[in-house]
């Protein structure tokens, strides 16, 4: 490779860089030709900038440099800034850059303005078809770092994500998948923190451009099209951060297991949507930090008591748990807790208590979200109950009936009390109430479990038997007929008793009859009851 002419990499783009003699730390610069407009990425560092410029020069005019693409705030990135500003004599250039790269950039004194990439949405319109996106790729390796995309070119101009040592520097464009991660895998070990970032990071990318044709880290060697998959998948392996160094400080370890476990619960804090997975997601990174055993979430509930979700399922307990040492309290109202699982060695790690308290604010929404949801729920169950139930007798109503019609053999008691009229006129709708109220509880006791009851307005109530015959059914009112007929009501009704009039059908399981046909015969029946002098039980003819 002739490192004294620039390099066409993709149509209007150039390799602008300067290969260092003996330096397995090469830089490499970027040039976007786009008129009066156009960029130039990651400019570089004293060492380098002149033989860039001279580049830039043999393919356009320095002066129709417009915008300088800073991914992070290096000085092999940056450091030339001051240079530029006074080779380059426009007023308009400006520096590309996120804001935690900005508050260091500018400490290199250069005269340019900024051009912030989350100012914009991320995205930087050019002419000539010429379009550039940006990815946050944080502490990969800086803070706010991030990548370009061209999407004319679709080439990603990768900042250190794909860079390498390169022992070889007459290599720009890379033909050995094998290589390339050869060269990477030092490199990604010493820069990235931790393997997660760099999974996370990739995935990321990966996801939004999945058409890439040329990846152009700022070191290493440039990744054609064919590729291009094979190193994001080899780059997910790669052991990052101090975790992979033998000689790595044991405190060290885990502090940054620490570091990374809360990142992590940062970020499963914004997906989680119920105590369930709230607890899945804290219990599996407190576990990979090897110094708690994984936690359990207890609730004081709004209607049931207290609850304990451990491993994605509710149970109900007595109350928190009396270690009060492995526990995190969320402050707010009503009372949860978090308590953390002890490890073989005996009490969870001081460093890992103190991290949940300091995520226990951020914890607590969901925690009252859940909450919310709880009691909109109970509300509206006990909205629904309540508009299907009688309140003065406990018994579903109508409406309820409607939506639990019986189905195949089943017969109907339809029940009316005699006289009841007399009751609310002679000794009040006090007494009337009180009469409803104690004939109900007889009527429940005088049916079976499986058999359901319905108040269907004023005296009369209906029972539902599943599966009785005629015979059955009639055994069954007559028990009813004769338990409300031996009531005491003294005092709230005419000689101290009431009676019952009580009509029976029923439905032959096969039978295509129609649920109101059945009640209607029922009814039928109640008044042959009433007709034939009251306090009887009359039986419908088959239909």
């Amino acid at each position: 490779m002739d490192s004294s002419r620039p390099v066409e990499i993709a149509p209007d783009t150039w390799w602008v860089g300067r290969r260092l003699i003996d330096d397995e730390f090469q830089c490499h610069a970027y040039l976007l030709v786009n008129g009066s407009d156009s960029v130039l990425f990651d400019p570089g560092s004293p060492l380098t900038i002149d033989t860039t410029l001279d580049l830039v020069s043999q393919v356009i005019d320095l002066q129709d440099i417009k915008y300088l693409v800073c991914h992070h705030p290096d000085p092999d990135i940056a450091a030339s800034l001051p240079i530029l500003g006074r080779v380059l004599d426009r007023d308009d250039v400006q520096v590309v850059t996120e804001w935690r790269a900005r508050a260091l950039l500018k400490r290199y004194g250069h005269r340019f303005d900024y051009w912030l990439v989350e100012d914009h949405d991320w995205q930087l319109p050019l002419a000539a078809g010429h379009a550039l996106e940006f990815q946050l790729t944080p502490y990969l390796h800086f803070p706010g770092a991030f990548m370009t995309y061209d999407t004319s070119t679709r080439v990603l101009f990768s900042s250190d994500l794909f860079g390498g040592f390169v022992p070889d520097s007459g290599v720009l464009i890379a033909d050995d998948l094998e290589y390339v991660l050869q060269n990477a895998r030092p490199f990604h070990q010493h820069y990235m923190p931790s393997t997660a970032l760099l999974q996370a990071g990739l995935g990321r990318v990966r996801h939004r451009w999945p058409d890439i044709e040329l990846i152009a880290p700022q070191h290493g060697h440039l990744i054609p099209a064919p590729l291009v998959a094979g190193a994001f998948a080899g780059l997910e392996q790669i052991d990052c951060g101090v975790f992979a160094l033998s000689d790595a400080d044991h405190d060290l370890r885990r502090l940054l297991r620490l570091a990374e476990a809360k990142a992590q619960l940062t970020e499963a804090l914004l997906n989680v949507a119920d105590p369930g997975a709230l607890v899945a997601s804290l219990d599996s990174v407190l576990r990979h930090t090897h110094q708690a055993s994984g936690c359990a979430l207890f609730i004081e509930g709004p209607s049931d008591g207290w609850e304990r979700w451990s491993e994605g399922a509710k149970t109900l307990v007595d109350g928190p748990p009396a270690d009060a040492h492995a526990v995190v309290v969320l402050e707010g109202t009503p009372v949860a807790l978090l308590s953390i699982g002890i490890t073989s060695d005996g009490e969870p790690a001081d460093d890992v208590l103190r991290m949940v308290q300091e995520m226990a604010a951020a914890i607590r929404p969901a925690v009252d979200q859940y909450l919310t949801r709880l009691r909109d729920l109970h509300r509206m169950t006990a909205l629904r109950l309540a508009s299907l139930t009688d309140p003065l007798t406990g018994l579903r109503n109508r409406r309820a009936l409607d939506t639990e019609l019986p189905t195949g053999q089943y017969s109907l008691l339809s029940l009316d009390l005699d006289h009841f009229k007399f009751v609310n006129d002679r000794f009040g709708h006090a007494s009337g109430d009180q009469v409803l109220a104690v004939t109900t509880a007889a009527l429940l006791a005088a049916i079976r479990d499986g058999d359901s009851a319905y108040r269907m307005g004023g005296e009369e109530f209906l029972v539902v038997l599943p599966g009785q015959d005629a015979h059955d059914a009639l055994h069954i009112a007559e028990r009813i007929r004769q338990t409300i007929g031996a009531l005491d009501f003294s005092g709230h009704a005419p000689d101290g008793r009431v009676t019952v009039s009580i009509g029976i059908s029923q439905a032959e399981p096969g039978a295509s009859t129609v649920f109101d046909d059945v009640l209607a015969r029922a009814d039928a029946a109640l008044y042959d009851a009433k007709g034939h002098g009251r306090d009887r039980v009359e039986m419908a003819e088959q239909a």
